[in-house]
């Protein structure tokens, strides 16, 4: 029995899912699997998938038929649903390849787990880590996009959240993603918001004013800035009443505003150093890879 899972969801992936899932196998030991839920595709992903599984017996592959009414998130949830391991690894997207840290986040997540009472996710940038029960106790939602920012919330007001601000681990591979592409993920992120309950108003008041700490958002410069704000307007509205006959799903109170969840991420992600203070542990540095100190341990 494995003790760690990586839960992988893909979609349609072919020309990148062989090197990014062997970036993953390739640095890992016999005490990982991996599971990877596929949600329909149809350009080769699972024969692709199938390939991999037969190579590499830690690999177990769950083909799903298509579903309209099944969505990102509950791929996300079934993915780890069906993970034999005490501890998940999730958000690893299969058009990256992968720095070979896996295991030294996964050292750095036990080293922390001294200092914190109960259950938590570790959350870096492409890669989170936290035990089983958690996911299930505290599930992604069947929602199109934004699941991530929705588990955000409800982890945040259980505070069974730990952010790691470290160098970039991971480089995307495949095609350059197009402007349709973009449109398509905004316009499914304010339908989500919409379904879990984000307060209109505050979507219009974010779109003409808000903090930006370039987390979720990209910097795109005054005149960017301008007509992203005017699109905001306009599509927020449309959004909210697209999502009227959707499921509806209920957000921590206070979490309810658009941009709650950026600042908390902002006054939340910390140094390796400084986590280890507030938490009162010391990471054992010389555990850790010397690709592992370099990436992961950005202490200042």
């Amino acid at each position: 029995m494995p003790r760690y899972s990586i839960a992988v969801c893909s979609y349609n992936m072919a020309e990148t899912v062989t090197p990014s899932l062997r970036s993953m196998l390739d640095q890992v030991g016999d005490d990982f699997e991996m599971v990877v839920v596929d949600g329909g595709s149809t350009d080769g992903t699972v024969e692709k998938l199938r390939d991999l599984e037969a190579d590499d017996d830690r690999v177990r592959v769950v083909a799903l038929d298509p579903d309209p009414d099944r969505r990102l998130g509950a791929d996300r949830q079934r993915s780890i649903e069906e993970c034999e391991g005490e501890y998940v690894l999730t958000q690893l997207d299969v058009d990256d390849v992968y720095e070979p840290i896996i295991e030294d986040f996964v050292a750095i997540y036990h080293d922390l787990e001294a200092g914190v009472d109960g259950d938590f996710l570790l959350s870096g940038t492409g890669i989170n880590m936290a035990p089983k029960s958690l996911y299930l106790e505290i599930p992604y939602r069947n929602l199109a996009s934004s699941e991530d920012r929705d588990l955000w919330r409800r982890l945040f007001a259980a505070d069974a959240s730990l952010w790691l601000d470290h160098a970039q681990v991971r480089e995307q591979i495949g095609y350059e993603k197009t402007l349709e592409d973009h449109l398509r993920r905004d316009w499914t992120g304010k339908v989500a918001d919409a379904q879990v309950g984000i307060d209109f108003w505050s979507c219009l008041r974010w779109s003409v004013s808000h903090p930006r700490y370039y987390i979720l958002e990209e910097e795109r410069g005054p005149l960017g800035t301008a007509a992203k704000s005017l699109y905001d307007l306009v599509t927020y509205p449309l959004a909210y009443y697209a999502a009227r006959d959707l499921p509806r799903f209920e957000t921590p109170p206070g979490l309810d505003r658009r941009g709650t969840v950026e600042r908390l991420i902002a006054d939340h992600r910390k140094p390796l150093a400084e986590l280890e203070t507030e938490y009162g542990v010391e990471v054992d540095r010389d555990a850790l890879s010397e690709r592992g100190r370099e990436l992961l341990c950005r202490d200042g």
